[in-house]
């Protein structure tokens, strides 16, 4: 797959449907682009279909309608498998493992990261290869998914309500210096965010409503 430059989705659909066939929510989304090297952030109530949409994004839900670009290409070009690598996912119910898996996790450059996201002092990787305690705060165990999350080096980071248990330090941390440092390494970040006291961060903010992209992101911009 060649490096990432550019998503785009059209007229792309997904919808949850009961066991009678009765639609019961879904996302609609008319026209999307997501550029190398943003940092956007998406705003919406409970249910406006903020995560649905992230999850078909990330080739975890199959759109049922429409087409999604990457760097101008339709995924049949590309491949699902391609495609889904391009992202690092990490959701509101993400599951810790006892170990990282699939990341390149060295002592050295695990030691580094836990100490970036101020856990080096309460969690450390054992010589077996796993995580020498679990028993962490809910703010804790998700700084421990973010530096799993930071080691898989993909392209796109899609974020969803990570800074929700951080503490009121650390979450200016992740906001204010985390994430811009990021963007400057070239990583494009996609994150659902009710904080909007850092939004000033993001290059866009985009609102969702009943499924939908509506006017009234922070900034104004287009979607």
């Amino acid at each position: 797959v060649p490096p990432f430059e550019s998503l785009h989705l059209r007229d792309v659909r997904f919808d949850y449907f009961d066991r009678q066939g009765l639609r019961q929510f879904g996302v609609h989304v008319d026209e999307f682009t997501l550029l190398r090297g943003e940092l956007l952030f998406i705003r919406g109530g409970n249910g406006s279909g903020k995560s649905t949409f992230m999850n078909v994004l990330a080739g975890l839900y199959p759109a049922q309608s429409g087409e999604i670009l990457l760097n101008g290409l339709p995924l049949t070009d590309v491949g699902m498998e391609a495609y889904r690598n391009l992202f690092t996912l990490l959701p509101t119910d993400f599951h810790l493992f006892t170990r990282p898996l699939g990341v390149d996790a060295s002592e050295r450059r695990m030691k580094k990261v836990l100490e970036m996201m101020r856990i080096d002092s309460k969690v450390r990787l054992e010589a077996d290869g796993s995580f020498s305690t679990l028993d962490l705060s809910a703010g804790q165990r998700k700084r421990l998914a973010l530096a799993c999350a930071l080691l898989e080096d993909r392209e796109v980071y899609l974020l969803d309500e990570v800074a929700a248990d951080f503490d009121p330090g650390f979450r200016k941390f992740f906001y204010e210096e985390l994430l811009p440092d990021l963007k400057r390494a070239g990583c494009t970040i996609l994150a659902i965010s009710h904080d909007d006291r850092y939004f000033h961060v993001a290059d866009r903010v985009l609102s969702m409503r009943d499924g939908m992209f509506v006017e009234g992101g922070h900034d104004g911009a287009p979607v």
